[in-house]
């Protein structure tokens, strides 16, 4: 099956590395002409946009300003949006126990995690409605396997699912799709810190397919979700993370 996104186009908030990079990439494959926040631009991505239609937007796309400033240029560029990709994640301090995370830090994973999505989807809707589009909102798959070592996190990206759920219900007259994906463990850099190999620590968390991710998969589903293939999609929260979750439907 053919997936393409050849007219459309997206936007990615915090896509200059990791999955967020590479679901740039495999929109850009894909056809897409891709608008990327980055507060600072990497090696990768510059090259991308000087051989694809990658457009970097140098922007904190978590506060209010960087937001608007995200959507505003790929209105400008292109004059529409159809896709728009929530990305932008912080893990916290691991290992951290309930009672030793201040407020201070609760209220700095809540803008990176919640007030991220909440911001650029506020700036984007208006151009979304207009013709209709996609919401993909990334999460985590600790959501429905809670981590007392990312208590934060796990915690926060809940609301991001649970918020996603409540704005396809709201903006799915007007022909907007809200849909979240919910990543296990993949290899990005907030593994490198972890010693040892990962495939063997796949098999020691009880991974079914006894491996991590890779971010280029992550990406295929949100391409999915994103495209005409998934036009029936909406309000639904996607795992991927090979047999953590255990789940019974």
């Amino acid at each position: 099956m053919e997936i393409s996104l050849k007219g459309k186009v997206a936007v990615v908030t915090g896509g200059s590395r990791g999955i967020g990079l590479a679901i740039v990439k495999a929109m850009s494959s894909s056809g897409a002409k891709v608008v990327a926040s980055t507060r600072k631009p990497t090696d990768e991505i510059i090259e991308l946009s000087k051989t694809t239609s990658v457009l970097p937007v140098i922007t904190d796309a978590a506060t209010e300003e960087g937001a608007k400033k995200l959507v505003e240029e790929a209105t400008e560029k292109y004059g529409s949006i159809d896709i728009l990709v929530n990305n932008i994640g912080a893990l916290g301090r691991r290992d951290t126990g309930f009672l030793e995370i201040n407020d201070n830090e609760w209220e700095n994973m809540i803008n990176a995690n919640l007030m991220s999505v909440v911001r650029t989807t506020r700036a984007a809707l208006p151009v979304l409605t207009k013709q209709g589009g996609s919401i993909v909102n990334i999460s985590t798959m600790n959501t429905s396997m809670p981590n007392s070592s990312i208590i934060a996190y796990s915690a926060i990206k809940a609301a991001v699912t649970n918020l996603s759920k409540n704005l396809a219900e709201i903006y799915g007259a007007k022909g907007v799709r809200v849909n979240t994906v919910a990543p296990g463990p993949t290899k990005t850099a907030m593994w490198d810190d972890v010693p040892g190999d990962l495939d063997e620590l796949a098999k020691d968390i009880g991974i079914t397919l006894e491996r991590f991710a890779e971010p280029s998969e992550v990406a295929n589903l949100v391409v999915f979700l994103a495209s005409n293939r998934a036009a029936m999609i909406t309000g639904a929260n996607y795992i991927i993370d090979g047999g953590l979750v255990k789940t019974i439907h």
